[in-house]
């Protein structure tokens, strides 16, 4: 995604590139409070106009690339990195069809840029799952729209 959101216009603040590239990249508890934190906050911001269905779509994406990940694998494989960076171009196709929802604009902006720091790190793909997990868990205990 080329243009850059207005985090206000949407009333969503999305998650800082500083602090994702912490919670992507460093290995301390530091960093694991920092998601948490943040997927809170952001899954809050997001509760307010974005429905369950459209983040679940993109979820169970990744929940699918997950089952390609095998236990013993130390890095990830060709097909899953392919399989991570064609998320890009379909989360796009989501905001195309919401074109007007500035919360969505915000949630793919910041998985795009996360997708961008995995590269082939099976621990920094496993962070991202989590944090998307617990935006989306935020989501719907801060009263996010079901439909």
């Amino acid at each position: 995604m080329g243009r850059s959101l207005n985090p206000q216009a949407a009333g969503v603040k999305r998650i800082s590139p500083e602090n994702l590239r912490r919670i992507m990249t460093e290995s301390s508890e530091e960093a694991v409070k920092l998601l948490v934190e943040e997927a809170d906050r952001f899954g809050k911001g997001l509760s307010k106009s974005l429905t369950t269905s459209q983040i679940r779509n993109i979820f169970g994406e990744v929940r699918s690339i997950e089952q390609d990940v095998l236990p013993t694998d130390q890095q990830l494989s060709l097909d899953v990195q392919r399989r991570l960076l064609m998320l890009k171009p379909k989360m796009a196709y989501q905001v195309g069809r919401f074109s007007n929802d500035e919360a969505l604009k915000a949630l793919v902006e910041t998985l795009s840029e996360a997708i961008d720091l995995i590269g082939n790190d099976k621990n920094r793909f496993q962070t991202f799952v989590n944090l998307f997990e617990a935006i989306l868990a935020y989501h719907r205990c801060h009263g996010g729209k079901t439909n």
